[in-house]
């Protein structure tokens, strides 16, 4: 994957993008397979090559499973946990399909983005994005009907992929209810 894909790296230098790029390291998932689990500690940032993986929180009891997100290629995973504190996973996430990702490990993360200021606004340019998208995903489950919310997402996945698209399951549905964000990495409603 080219990394200038990625909406994090999009404007990056070709000299910073050579730099991350020998960094990442690719991994391999199989259907099923788990990427990562809630309370591990943060090892790496990811990113998702190809194929769609699934972000979630198991209930107390662990057997209820809640969907917070999909992400297929070109989008990123745990770019917000690698600054906490205490940098735990908060969820748990797994391949639903046959799936790679480009990991790039947290330390040397760091060090990119202390030695390329570039990359510094990058990131943060892509988290005040990601607020963005949280603060118009509130919007939209305020003050729209679950009818609406739905329409528009049909609309969008018939748009994107055309006639006899596969509906998502319940739980995938509503991790994404307004966008179908794991299409591609151009459906970020808060990308230019």
């Amino acid at each position: 994957m080219d990394l200038k894909q990625v909406p994090l790296f999009r404007d990056l230098a070709l000299e910073d993008l050579r730099a991350l790029e020998q960094e990442t390291r690719a991994r391999r998932l199989k259907r099923g397979e788990v990427l990562f689990l809630e309370g591990e500690p943060v090892q790496s940032l990811f990113v998702v090559e190809k194929g769609l993986i699934k972000v979630y929180k198991l209930d107390p009891e662990g057997r209820k499973q809640v969907v917070l997100h999909l992400e297929g290629p070109g989008r990123v995973l745990a770019e917000v946990t690698l600054f906490l504190d205490r940098p735990t996973y908060p969820a748990s996430a797994e391949a639903l399909e046959e799936s790679q990702v480009l990991a790039i490990p947290k330390e040397r993360f760091f060090q990119l983005v202390e030695a390329r200021p570039p990359l510094a606004r990058a990131l943060i340019r892509y988290l005040a994005r990601r607020q963005g998208q949280l603060l118009h995903l509130l919007d939209r489950l305020v003050f729209h009907e679950v009818r609406e919310r739905l329409c528009e997402y049909l609309l969008e996945r018939f748009q994107q992929e055309g006639q006899g698209f596969p509906l998502p399951t319940n739980p995938e549905l509503s991790a994404n209810p307004l966008s179908c964000q794991h299409g591609s990495p151009s459906s970020d409603p808060a990308d230019p």
